[in-house]
């Protein structure tokens, strides 16, 4: 049974937003084919938005011509402006009563989504999958990489929040009056200026003003699996994230973030 929303399900389950940037290699991976493939045996209403971030190479067509062929899915077009943006447009666009965006990769496959409904059904405001802990599982991850990403996490404890271990993974859902909020009081991501592979803080963002506005927010354990990406620079972008980590917490010190 195909439970995607069609015109007599206004309001579907669950909106999923998965941005795109030249995506061909990922294509030839045949990774939408494995969520349409996964969602179509699902018992819940769902639709997938593809947020095509401005890309220059053949992912448009390749995204249409899906489209085309796979009920369910849209595409939405953006000029290039970071995932931030294609996230942010893919949540305005979304009709579901949560909205999960995950990465185009399925680095975390679309299947530990099952993993989070027990949490949609109890009406959690926030539910991010979790690369660190008991039940996670990160496969092929790069040991610096690995070290690098709990430098980061420390850092984040230490300045704006604790208990969350991993803020990173991209696969993050939220009750959808609940990301409207958040993406509308974000301040410091909006600053950032897409260079390369760097988009701005905007998890960590999203997270502390989670925190600060009192969501409950569920880390959940997720399958994780490493795939090679010449989008970020080793060590520019970790030095612009601690610099932006410094930037919330001075903009929560002048007061800046209300709840609008």
């Amino acid at each position: 049974m195909k439970n995607y929303c069609n015109k007599k399900m206004q309001v579907p389950y669950l909106s999923i937003v998965v941005p795109a940037y030249n995506e061909e290699r990922n294509f030839k991976r045949g990774v939408l084919d494995e969520i349409a493939n996964f969602l179509n045996r699902q018992h819940f209403s769902w639709e997938v938005l593809l947020v095509n971030d401005g890309s220059t190479d053949n992912t448009p067509r390749l995204l249409s011509q899906f489209v085309r062929n796979n009920r369910g899915f849209r595409q939405v077009n953006i000029p290039h402006g970071g995932k931030f943006k294609t996230i942010s447009k893919g949540v305005a666009e979304a009709k579901g009563e949560y909205i999960l965006f995950c990465d185009f990769d399925q680095s975390t496959p679309i299947s530990e989504v099952n993993k989070f409904l027990p949490y949609f059904k109890n009406r959690v405001g926030v539910i991010i999958g979790s690369r660190v802990g008991k039940g996670s599982e990160r496969v092929g991850d790069p040991f610096f990489r690995y070290f690098r990403s709990r430098v980061l996490n420390f850092i984040i404890q230490l300045v704006l929040f604790r208990g969350i271990e991993d803020t990173q993974c991209g696969f993050k859902a939220f009750k959808k009056n609940v990301a409207i909020k958040l993406f509308k009081n974000l301040k410091v991501t909006p600053l950032a200026k897409p260079k390369g592979g760097f988009m701005g803080p905007f998890d960590i963002e999203l997270l502390f003003l989670a925190h600060k506005f009192g969501y409950k927010i569920i880390s959940v354990p997720v399958i994780w699996h490493y795939f090679p990406s010449h989008r970020l620079s080793t060590l520019a972008e970790p030095l612009k994230f601690i610099l932006d980590i410094l930037r919330i917490r001075l903009y929560d010190w002048l007061g800046k973030y209300g709840f609008n």
